[in-house]
């Protein structure tokens, strides 16, 4: 089997040019229904900013243990440091992780000022992310990012709502992106463990969200389930390489992929990766979108959350850190 990952430009769109939001919907769309995984080109967020956020990436993971548990993870809310070992995927149908991921992350997710609403009105969305103490500039430079992809997350839907038959303003306007819920990810995959056979970087799976968008270094890796056969994404210089999830794959009846992926570590180079899961609010209860299903080919999902859903997910596949 020959397949290709597609390329989609969003330069003439992001430009408003006439026609192109449509036309880039349409290859929006195939890329749903079929492949699940498409790259963007002309996205507009500045290359020095993803550089220097796999530089913060590689900065992080090079600290001594020590300093890195000093942030480490304390819940299942995915915040902070989850060490080598911490994660095994449990809950997947797609293939076997016998040994825990080789992988370690670093997780945020959005800031909220002491005197924000949201906070003060303790919304579920709002959390308190661990920030290292001795990396100056860290923390400015993750957040400069994760707004940059979260802007640049609202300007998909647009084209993904299109594509469904739901017109530009349906997920733009809807209550489960009124905030966006996102989580960044920086991941570090060290070199396989060659008395570990059959040990991956990150097992088979699925993602559980909305849509990924991610930004993967220049070593190959990154694998996904196509037509029974596993193949080998590119790292295309200057493209995101985006997916979507279980619950928008639910939302919408089963019509959007959400693609088996796994991560195959190899060789004696460390690997890098910056996913950014951006995702719906975790207490809107989504129901089947209305061009998803008819009398023919009723809602296959009851209505549910994504803090229902993930909230099982995460209890399954999350090993935290002994305290220490």
């Amino acid at each position: 089997m020959a397949t290709s990952i597609p390329v989609i430009d969003l330069g003439r769109y992001l430009a408003g040019e006439k026609g192109a939001r449509e036309r880039t919907a349409e290859q929006v769309g195939e890329a749903l229904e079929t492949i699940g995984f498409y790259f963007i080109g002309n996205h507009g967020v500045a290359p020095s900013l993803v550089n220097r956020m796999f530089a913060e990436c590689e900065r992080f993971h090079a600290q001594p243990l020590e300093e890195k548990m000093k942030v480490k993870m304390v819940s299942r809310a995915l915040i902070g440091y989850l060490p080598l070992g911490g994660q095994t995927q449990r809950t997947s149908v797609y293939g076997i992780s016998n040994h825990p991921d080789r992988s370690t992350s670093y997780y945020m997710k959005a800031e909220f000022s002491p005197d924000h609403l949201d906070r003060l009105a303790k919304k579920p969305w709002v959390f308190d992310n661990l920030w290292p103490p001795n990396l100056p500039g860290f923390r400015e430079t993750l957040i400069e990012y994760f707004e940059t992809m979260d802007a640049l997350g609202r300007k998909l839907l647009p084209l993904q709502s299109i594509a469904l038959g739901l017109g530009p303003d349906y997920f733009t306007s809807h209550p489960a992106f009124s905030p966006i819920s996102s989580t960044l990810r920086l991941l570090m995959y060290p070199p396989r463990d060659p008395a570990l056979d059959g040990q991956y970087g990150i097992g088979p799976h699925t993602d559980y969200g909305h849509m990924t968008v991610l930004a993967q270094s220049k070593q190959p890796g990154l694998e996904l389930l196509f037509d029974g056969e596993w193949i080998q994404a590119p790292a295309l210089e200057g493209h995101f390489l985006v997916n979507h999830g279980d619950m928008f794959r639910h939302w919408s009846n089963d019509r959007v992929h959400s693609t088996p992926h796994r991560v195959i570590v190899s060789g004696r180079e460390t690997r890098y990766s910056i996913p950014h899961f951006f995702g719906t609010r975790p207490d809107v209860r989504l129901e089947c979108l209305p061009t998803c299903h008819d009398a023919k080919n009723p809602p296959r999902y009851a209505p549910q959350s994504f803090g229902e859903f993930i909230a099982e997910i995460n209890r399954q596949n999350i090993d935290l850190p002994v305290a220490s």
